[in-house]
Order: C-alpha cells, then structure tokens, then sequence
C-alpha cells in the first residue's frame, strides 16, 4: 500500500541519476582518474592527454547540436539508452588501447554519450514528470555525477593497482552497459505511459509536443541572451577541465596516487550534498542569489587549487569543502537559468542552448591546461585563470537577472 503512494515520477528521477552517473560522471569526473595512468603506461605528453578530454568535448558540443534531430526520430527512453551504451563501448575502447589515435577514438564514443545522454534530456523529463519539486528533483538527477565521483576513484584506483588499467577499464565498461538495460526497462518517456499526471498536478495536462526541442526562439532579450550564454560559456570552460584535471595537479605537485584519489572522492561527496543544497536553496531564495552563494564558493576553491603546490594537507580539505559546494552551479545553473528567465513553453529551446554553448566553453578550454603546464612547468597558471573566469561569470549572472527582470 505504501509503494502505491509513490509517484512513479521519483523512479524517473532515479532513473535519470543513474544516466548521470554513467554520461556525466563516468564519462567525465571518473574518467579523470586515469589521466595519471594513461601518461605513465602509454608514454602520452600532458598535451595529448588533455586532447583527449578536448576530444570528447568536441563531439559531446557536435552532439548537442544535433539533438534536437536526435531526438525526434527516437524516444528519449531509447535515445538516453544508447546514450549510455556509448560510453559502454568507450571504455571498451580505451581497455584495448596502446596508442595515442585508439585512445581518441574512445574519446570521441565517450563525447556522444555526454553531449546525447546528460542534463538536455534530463531537463526534459523532469519537466515532463515533475509539476512540483521539480528543482529537488533536477538537484537529485544531478547528484548522479557527484555520487560517480565519490564511488570510482577509490574503486577504479584499486582495479588499476590491483589488475591493470586494462582490466580497470574492461570491468567499467560491462558495469556500464548493465546500466544501459535499466535505463531501457525503466524509463518513460511521458507520465501518460504509465496513465499517470506529472508529481504534484492535479489536473491533466494537455498532449505534449511532438518534439523534444523545439526550434522556436526562446522569449528573452538579447542583452539576457548574450549575458546567459556567456556565463554559460565561462562555466563550460572552467568546470570541466578544471575537474578533469584535478588528479594530475595534485599529482604533479607531489600528491601520492592514494591521496588524491580520496581527495577526488571527497569533493563528489561534497557534489553530491552541494546538488541538493543547491536545488533546496534555489528553491528558497531563487536562481540569482543561489548562483551568487555558490559560485562564490566555487571561486574559492578555484584559488587554493593554486596553492597546491604548498602540500597542505589543511588546505587540501578546505578545498575539497568548496570545490564541491561549488561545482553544482556548473551542471545545474542553466536549468536554473532557464527556468526563471524564460517562458515555461521556451523552456526546452533555452535550456539546449545554453547547455550547448557550456559545451562550447568545455571543448574551447579543455585542453589549456596541459598546454600551459608544458609550457610553464604545472597547471597552477591555469587555475590562476580560471579564478578569474569564475569572477567575470558571476558578474554576468547578477546583470542576466537583472537585466530579465526589465525583460519581464
């Protein structure tokens, strides 16, 4: 009698955390952990190895350009699916690779599990099957990443020891692709499938569009635009290279392999909470003051990863506290975003694009870290810069939401 009570919408969204953990967190935040890895056993620069991260942003930004096609012609049921059998095949990919060009090949499967499988067709459904608590239910969703984040690095850093980095990658791949079955079982596209109404509406709501995205124009002025999309674009560029490359900064400035990998868990632990905080306090005090809140913890975790190199154990804590309280805004911000400043009807139009153009800022920045450590001798300078991103991101926030306002 007590499962009846449960809306089948909150499978959904447990469902859609686990797509998460696998296009979003597996993809991305674990597969950071092997970057150390790769350039001790297959000899790859700091250059070739951040391509690889390039790589896969370069075709999960392709991939986002093309979902609005992707998913007319397939259910989102089916298309998160493959989405999730891609990086399957990715990892596969990266267990037989001894060379640079099979490692690229890996990458590039990896990039269209993220850029078909993560936040876009998410933000969808749960819009779809939500009427209420729809910022707790995204904020769950979203923890999928963070809770990858805690569970691999440990896990993948004792396979790797233990067996081999192939047999590392062999065993994530086939856990993957089990998670691909649930999703395929699970998942529904529309409560109606079920003979349901959205959690929390009372009445029924009218038939839902026949595609995913819409291509219409979202209602937001062009200053609110251009202020959108270059936060967007600035938090692309700083949060996912900026995770991605956390293991071989601490590495590089003399962190031991064990302790970095727990450094790597506790900050998805962090994610895991900072996601939920953020979607209550968004709900309580609304999308401007909570990006505000956390983006200022974010910037501050941004300026000790600067201060690696004084080996401070301390400071290695307190940073982990603020990169995954901070990190949240990165994933979830321009749902957020969307959802206060556009009209409800726009909402999937905007939320694709800003979610392109953070995949834009990814794939632009994505491989000037190990760039720039050839060059300077460590990725310090880069986190240096990306300080000074998340700043002038926070700026654009503040006057997007001012400047919707006067929209309004």
């Amino acid at each position: 009698m007590g499962m009846r009570k449960i809306h089948y919408g909150w499978v959904i969204c447990v469902t859609c955390t686990l797509l998460l953990f696998v296009t979003m967190g597996t993809v991305s935040n674990g597969f950071s952990i092997y970057l150390p890895y790769i350039m001790a056993e297959r000899g790859l620069t700091h250059a070739q190895t951040s391509s690889l991260v390039t790589l896969r942003c370069l075709v999960a930004f392709v991939a986002m350009l093309l979902i609005g096609g992707y998913y007319r012609k397939v259910s989102l049921r089916v298309g998160t699916g493959l989405a999730v059998c891609c990086a399957g095949l990715a990892f596969w990919l990266y267990s037989a690779a001894e060379t640079y060009p099979l490692f690229c090949v890996g990458a590039a499967v990896s990039g269209i599990s993220y850029g078909l499988g993560s936040m876009i067709p998410v933000s969808i459904l749960i819009n779809r099957w939500f009427d209420q608590h729809r910022a707790l239910a995204l904020s769950i969703c979203a923890s999928g990443s963070g809770i990858a984040t805690i569970v691999l690095p440990p896990v993948t850093t004792h396979l790797v020891e233990r067996f081999s980095m192939s047999a590392a990658f062999r065993m994530e791949g086939a856990a993957i692709l089990v998670c691909a079955g649930v999703v395929l079982l699970v998942l529904r596209n529309d409560p109606r499938e079920k003979g349901l109404r959205p959690c929390g509406q009372t009445e029924i709501p009218p038939e839902a569009p026949a595609t995913a995205v819409s291509p219409s124009q979202g209602a937001l002025g062009r200053r609110t635009w251009i202020l959108l999309g270059c936060a967007s674009l600035f938090m692309g560029a700083v949060a996912n290279p900026g995770f991605s490359h956390l293991s071989v900064l601490y590495t590089s400035e003399g962190f031991a392999p064990a302790t970095v990998a727990l450094m790597i868990s506790g900050t998805g632990v962090m994610i895991t909470v900072g996601k939920l905080l953020y979607g209550e306090t968004t709900d309580r005090i609304g999308g401007r003051g909570s990006c505000l809140l956390f983006g200022g913890v974010l910037l501050a975790g941004h300026l000790l990863c600067c201060l690696a190199f004084v080996q401070s154990t301390a400071l290695s804590v307190v940073n982990v506290l603020c990169l995954g309280l901070g990190y949240p805004i990165a994933t979830m911000g321009p749902s957020v975003w969307s959802n206060d400043l556009a009209a409800p009807e726009q909402y999937p139009v905007v939320v694709r694009r800003l979610q392109v153009i953070y995949a834009g800022g990814a794939l632009l920045f994505a491989s000037l870290p190990g760039l720039l450590a050839d060059r300077l001798g460590g990725y310090i300078p880069a986190y240096l810069l990306f300080s000074a991103i998340i700043a002038l991101t926070l700026l654009c926030i503040a006057l997007a939401y001012r400047s919707g306002g006067r929209d309004r």
